[in-house]
């Protein structure tokens, strides 16, 4: 039990102890004053470490269910304790050992900033009306509270009898940052002028499906000539045109849009920099080129750099989603644009091996992890599968080894963050393996065969028999006291923060 006894002069910076490491250095500052002090709140977390994992994934991709899962799984930890080696959290080390107690959603932290809406994410999934929930959109943040088992006696005793819990000893915050993979998209724009970027988009949208899709877009412009002032009103009228052209290659799964706040603003909806588009040579010497050039500029400086100099350059880990499934089924120009898209995500993140080294250059991404989602979309046998053509893919990618190089870890995995599928066999031969579940805009679950996955990378186009079937989540009363039904969950989440509660 700690006296209240205030001491003003006791002042300690919260980000100077901001690992567990720093303890001691606390403890030092502690005793001067016999051991007692008063703890105000903000020195509650003084001692908890935290660590921060970026979410992200092109549209459908599965970024909002993942983490609705993943908090789920970690709140409802307490109905599996006697069942380790079951439920969400299954390959989860440290809850399998016993070291992980409990969690929490810590609501006060970042209580000025949109949070994940996981309450909202929850109720969808959960009950007789189960349905995937609405995406989320722009950037936000779910912060829990993770209860660590203290694995010695001499911490035991700090935490529990001189009250260091407290100060957050024995407790890891995790902050799940959610944000849109299209705004991974815009990075590539920082190492591009406004003239190199115009010929990029425009030469992309006039070649293969997006050709008839930017039809609308490239008539309003060959139809006018070079504007003679920066006319605001025309510009919302050609960034209206392009942004529908962005929609529409989005639909059919293009990802290579920039830019990419168009399709996901966030915060900047209806804000003039986002009227943005690219304009062809024979404006080059108008005022209205000059002054999107300028906005090109203004959009690097104020949306690009901002965001990744204050989010995505802090990240600890980082999972990126991946829909490859769906992919192969839009065919093999979307599969292409996905693939050049992971690989200027790879050569974006800030990795580091850890240690001092990478305090000094402040690099902060050590884990990197790409999941393969809806992989209860595929049969037993073709999970493996689904894990091997991403790894390949990766490998393909990464051939400056970048990510092997600099990474301290780095992963491929194949997931499903809430499995809407059950494995079934035929009941005639010959037997094969197929899946139950129930399609979206059916009424009754039935058999399903998806076919097969390829092996290779990239993949035989005129030998593909695979077909993406969207299913519904299955309705679960239990899954607000025990999580929801995955596939494996637990062992990313392993991979991501396993070695800190160990």
């Amino acid at each position: 039990m700690l006296s209240v006894l205030e001491y003003p002069q006791l002042i300690i910076d919260r980000e100077r102890y901001h690992h567990d490491d720093n303890l001691s250095t606390l403890l030092r500052h502690v005793e001067g004053y016999g051991g007692f002090f008063m703890i105000q709140s903000p020195f509650r977390d003084l001692a908890s470490r935290r660590i921060s994992i970026g979410v992200t994934g092109f549209s459908r991709a599965g970024k909002t269910v993942f983490i609705g899962a993943l908090a789920q799984a970690l709140l409802s930890a307490g109905a599996w304790a006697n069942r380790r080696g079951q439920g969400p959290l299954a390959h989860f080390g440290p809850f399998e050992r016993g070291h992980f107690r409990s969690a929490r959603i810590r609501d006060d932290v970042h209580g000025d900033e949109p949070q994940f809406p996981f309450r909202k994410v929850r109720d969808a999934l959960c009950g007789d009306d189960a349905r995937w929930p609405a995406p989320t959109e722009g950037l936000s943040r779910l912060v829990l509270d993770l209860a660590i088992e203290p694995k010695s006696n001499a911490r035991r005793w700090l935490s529990e009898t001189v009250g260091l819990e407290a100060l957050g000893l024995g407790h890891l915050q995790l902050e799940l940052i959610d944000y849109p993979g299209e705004w991974l998209v815009d990075l590539p724009m920082l190492q591009l002028d406004y003239a190199r970027w115009s010929e990029t988009m425009l030469t992309r949208a006039r070649h293969g499906q997006r050709h008839q899709l930017s039809e609308g877009f490239f008539a309003q412009i060959e139809s006018m000539p070079p504007a003679p002032v920066f006319d605001e009103d025309l510009a919302i009228t050609l960034a209206e045109a392009w942004a529908d052209y962005l929609q529409q290659a989005a639909g059919v799964g293009l990802v290579l849009n920039q830019p990419g706040r168009l399709l996901r603003p966030g915060r900047l909806a209806h804000s003039p920099v986002l009227r943005l588009v690219p304009l062809p040579p024979s404006w080059a010497e108008s005022p209205f080129y000059a002054g999107m050039q300028d906005r090109f500029m203004q959009y690097r400086q104020s949306v690009i750099q901002p965001f990744y100099r204050e989010h995505f350059a802090r990240i600890d880990r980082q999972i990126v989603l991946v829909d490859l499934l769906r992919a192969l089924q839009y065919g093999q120009e979307a599969f292409d644009e996905m693939t050049a898209a992971l690989a200027d995500t790879l050569k974006s993140f800030d990795y580091s091996k850890g240690g001092w080294l990478s305090w000094l250059t402040g690099a902060r991404t050590t884990h990197v992890l790409f999941a393969a989602t809806k992989a209860d979309h595929v049969t037993r046998g073709d999970r493996t599968n689904l894990e091997t053509l991403l790894q390949r893919m990766l490998v393909e990618l990464d051939s400056q080894h970048t990510l092997r190089g600099t990474s301290l870890r780095h992963a491929a995995m194949s997931l499903a963050s809430i499995r809407a599928t059950q494995d079934r066999m035929t009941d005639t031969p010959p037997r094969r393996e197929v899946l139950f579940g129930r399609r979206t805009g059916d009424e009754q679950p039935d058999q399903w065969d998806p076919g097969g996955l390829p092996l290779d990378f990239p993949p035989d186009w005129h030998n593909l028999h695979f077909e993406f079937l969207d299913f519904e989540p299955v309705q679960s009363r239990d899954a607000l006291h025990e999580g929801f039904p995955t596939l494996h969950l637990g062992k990313v989440l392993d991979f991501l923060i396993g070695e800190d509660l160990s």
